[in-house]
């Protein structure tokens, strides 16, 4: 599930959703942890992933979602 996927951005220092790829300072588009995320959203921890910042650039050159 792709609106389970963080990743953790290295500008702000905050996580985002995968497919985020707005302005890191847009506080309703940055989450403090995982557990901030889940608080948010009523999900469980355990069907969280998170991703480098790394792993979403390598993913935006190959063209994937």
């Amino acid at each position: 599930m792709m609106d389970r996927i963080l990743y953790e951005c290295e500008i702000c220092s905050c996580l985002h959703l995968w497919q985020f790829n707005g302005d890191c300072r847009d506080d309703a588009n940055r989450y403090g942890s995982v557990e901030d995320f889940c608080k948010r959203y009523n999900i469980d921890p355990d069907f969280v992933e998170v991703r480098s910042m790394d792993e979403r650039v390598q993913a935006d050159l190959e063209g994937r979602p």
